[in-house]
C-alpha cells in the first residue's frame, strides 16, 4: 500500500527528488492483519535528465524515513516475508508482459532514520529486536574498487538464541569503512578504520574477507587494546542501567580472537577467540563491602 505522493526538482535540481509516504506490506495467511513493512517515507534522488529521456533512470541515493520492519518464522517454518503468490494464484490472473525495468542503480548515498527492526524465528529460536536504527553509507557502487563509508547507531540493541540472551537492550554505535574490490573471480571486502562500541564497550577489527566461486577465504583478527573489566560489566543490564557510572571496577582483562581460513560446503576457518580476568573486584559507594577476587577465563576454538 502507498500513501501520498511528492516530486522536487526546482530546489534540488539537476537531480530530482520522488518521495512515497506510507508505504506498506501487510502479510497474508497465518499473517493477516501483521505488517511486515511500514515506511513512514521513502525518498530516492534520480538524474532529472534520465527522467526526461524515461531511459536508464539513475537512481543516486536513497533515504528510508521511520522503518517498521517486523519478520516473524512460525515454528513450522513459514514466515511472514514469503508473501511470493503461488502457482495457482498466478494462473488465475491475467498473463501481463513484463519490460526491463528502465532504472539504473547508480547508488553512492543511503540512509536509514529512526528505524525499528524485529525478528522473531521461533522455528530457529532466535529473537532480534532493534530500537531507533539510524545508519548511513557512502561511496560509488558503481565502481570497481569502492571506498565504502558508513555509520550505524542503535538506542538498544536485544539479541536471544537458543534460550540465552547475548545481549539486551544494549546501546549500539558503529563506525565501518571498508575497501571494497571487485575483480573477476573474486570480491574482496578489507576492514579499514572501524569501531564498535557495545552501552562502554569498545572494539576493532582488521583484515579482509574475499569470496571466491566456491569458496570464501577470510582473516579477521579482533583488537581491544583499550577495554577494561569495567566497559566489559557495561554489558550486564543491571549494572549498566543503575549506578554505572559510580560503580569502581578493577582488575586485569584481556579479550582477543581471531577467524582465518578457507570456508566451502565441508569446510570452516580456524578461530580462537577468549577472554581472561584476574584479580578483579566491584564497589559502589554505599555498598558495605565490595566484591573482591573475581576471575574468569572463557574461550572458544576450532579446530
Amino acid at each position: 500500500a502507498l500513501g501520498d505522493f511528492d516530486l522536487t526538482f526546482i530546489s534540488t535540481f539537476p537531480d530530482m527528488t520522488i518521495r512515497f509516504d506510507d508505504v506498506k506490506i501487510t502479510g497474508r495467511d497465518e499473517f493477516k492483519g501483521v505488517e511486515l513493512i511500514n515506511v513512514k517515507s521513502l525518498e530516492a534522488e534520480l538524474g532529472f535528465w534520465s527522467v526526461i529521456g524515461m531511459e536508464n533512470i539513475e537512481v543516486y541515493g536513497i533515504s528510508l524515513v521511520e522503518p517498521r520492519i517486523d519478520v516473524r518464522v512460525l515454528e513450522n517454518g513459514v514466515a511472514n516475508y514469503d508473501i511470493v503468490k503461488s502457482e495457482e494464484e498466478i494462473a488465475e490472473e491475467e498473463e501481463e508482459v513484463t519490460e526491463e525495468s528502465p532504472f539504473k542503480l547508480s547508488l553512492d548515498h543511503y540512509e536509514i532514520i529512526d528505524g525499528h527492526i524485529r525478528y522473531d524465528d521461533q522455528l530457529g529460536d532466535m529473537y532480534a529486536d532493534i530500537v531507533k536504527l539510524n545508519h548511513s553509507g557512502n561511496g560509488d557502487l558503481t565502481a570497481d574498487v569502492i571506498d565504502f563509508e558508513t555509520k550505524t547507531s542503535m538506542d538498544a540493541l536485544t539479541y536471544e538464541m537458543g534460550g540465552m540472551s547475548y545481549l539486551s537492550r544494549v546501546k549500539t554505535d558503529l563506525v565501518l569503512n571498508l575497501l571494497m574490490e571487485f575483480k573477476e573471480g573474486s570480491d574482496k571486502f578489507t576492514l579499514e578504520e572501524n569501531e564498535l562500541q557495545l552501552n562502554a564497550l569498545k572494539l576493532s577489527f582488521e583484515g579482509f574477507y574475499e569470496m571466491f566461486e566456491g569458496y570464501d577465504d577470510m582473516d579477521i583478527k579482533l583488537k581491544a587494546d583499550q577495554t577494561s573489566f569495567k566497559d566489559l560489566l557495561s554489558l550486564i543490564p543491571t549494572l549498566y542501567h543503575s549506578g554505572y557510572e559510580s560503580m569502581i571496577a578493577k582488575g586485569n582483562m584481556s579479550l582477543n580472537g581471531f577467524v582465518k581460513g578457507k570456508m566451502d560446503a565441508s569446510n570452516l576457518p580456524a578461530w580462537d577467540f577468549g577472554t581472561s580476568i584476574t584479580g578483579a573486584s566491584i564497589a559502589y559507594p554505599d555498598m558495605p563491602s565490595n566484591i573482591n577476587n573475581i576471575a574468569v577465563v572463557a574461550s572458544s576454538a576450532f579446530p
